[in-house]
């Protein structure tokens, strides 16, 4: 798993407005699991937090994570933001500090410690994921924080994604699905060829008609006066040219304050 975690500590932050329960988007609450409810985070007081209404089993996956793909030198709050790798593009941040382009997730708060986290980041196919470390009761608040793999069952449950990943790779279904995708290519690039040969000229009947013309006029009196004929010439495509881009790589740092009295939450039965 390639995944950055931007420091929480030592930063300094400026104040904040608290978060209210009316500003959350509509399409946020939509996309609520039933497991879980938006309600006044306990370690946060500016913030909302995501609460528990159901028991929550171990292993349970959520997410992805969702919001505006930016670079680094883009990115003004990193509070609400996760950093991904990108083969073609380096470090890239997938940020949700604008609730209008997030999606639940954002509303996850930070744990003050080992004991409070109950969830843990995953990255998979570029995307970042919340697992379950344990199990999770009623009226808990759901808190994460990104150990890496120095954790022994973050390291297996990382693990077991990968095997699982493999698995998949490598399952009929998955060999089927890439043969077939390999045929369609096979086809589209026969079909191109194709075309591009009926779109050719014909320059054999053309130099035998430029032959037979030339043999004609050389008998014919006016010959000297003929503007000479243009052969055919090969057809040349140009490239797109591709300008390089600038990419800022300095680091940022993200902060999280913490407070321990829990909200006084109400839950429906």
């Amino acid at each position: 798993m390639i995944l950055l975690f931007l420091d929480l500590q030592n930063t300094t932050e400026p104040a904040v407005a608290t978060e209210t329960l009316a500003e959350v988007p509509e399409h946020v609450l939509r996309g609520l699991p039933e497991e879980v409810r938006l309600f006044p985070s306990a370690v946060d007081k500016t913030r909302i937090g995501v609460w528990a209404t159901k028991p929550i089993l171990k292993g349970k996956k959520f997410g992805p994570f969702v919001g505006d793909k930016k670079k680094r030198s883009q990115v003004k709050n990193n509070v609400y933001m996760w950093e991904v790798y990108y083969p073609n593009l380096g470090w890239m941040c997938i940020d949700a500090t604008d609730p209008e382009k997030g999606n639940w997730l954002r509303y996850v708060n930070w744990a003050c410690s080992g004991e409070e986290q109950n969830l843990f980041p995953l990255e998979i196919n570029r995307a970042i994921y919340y697992k379950t470390l344990k199990p999770i009761a009623p009226g808990e608040e759901l808190l994460v924080w990104y150990n890496g793999e120095d954790n022994p069952e973050i390291a297996a449950a990382i693990e077991e994604e990968r095997a699982s990943a493999r698995s998949k790779r490598s399952s009929p279904k998955s060999r089927k699905g890439k043969k077939k995708s390999q045929e369609n290519k096979n086809k589209g690039n026969k079909i191109q060829d194709i075309q591009l040969k009926t779109s050719e000229p014909d320059f054999t009947s053309a130099n035998m008609r430029d032959s037979a013309e030339a043999t004609a006029s050389a008998w014919h009196p006016d010959a000297l006066h003929q503007q000479p004929r243009t052969s055919p010439g090969s057809v040349g495509r140009s490239k797109p040219r591709l300008q390089p881009s600038s990419r800022d790589h300095s680091s940022k740092s993200r902060h999280s304050a913490c407070s321990l009295t829990a909200p006084e939450v109400t839950w429906n039965q």
